[in-house]
């Protein structure tokens, strides 16, 4: 199992557009894929957005 992580500041505090951003930024540039290129069928992708002490997370597979 393989996982990728991206992490966004929400300056302007929209927590729903920064972990939607951190998912297109994995999506865009293909992080996942080295990760299949061994072997690894099973990847997690978590996009996090931070603002303050406010945290969302946004779980794709």
């Amino acid at each position: 199992m393989g996982i990728v992580v991206e992490v966004k500041y929400a300056r302007d505090g929209d927590l729903d557009q920064g972990v939607r951003l951190a998912l297109e930024q994995i999506e865009k540039r293909r992080y996942d894929e080295r990760l299949r290129e061994n072997g690894l069928g099973k990847i997690l992708k978590y996009a996090i957005a931070c603002y303050k002490k406010k945290c969302s997370v946004l779980l794709a597979r």
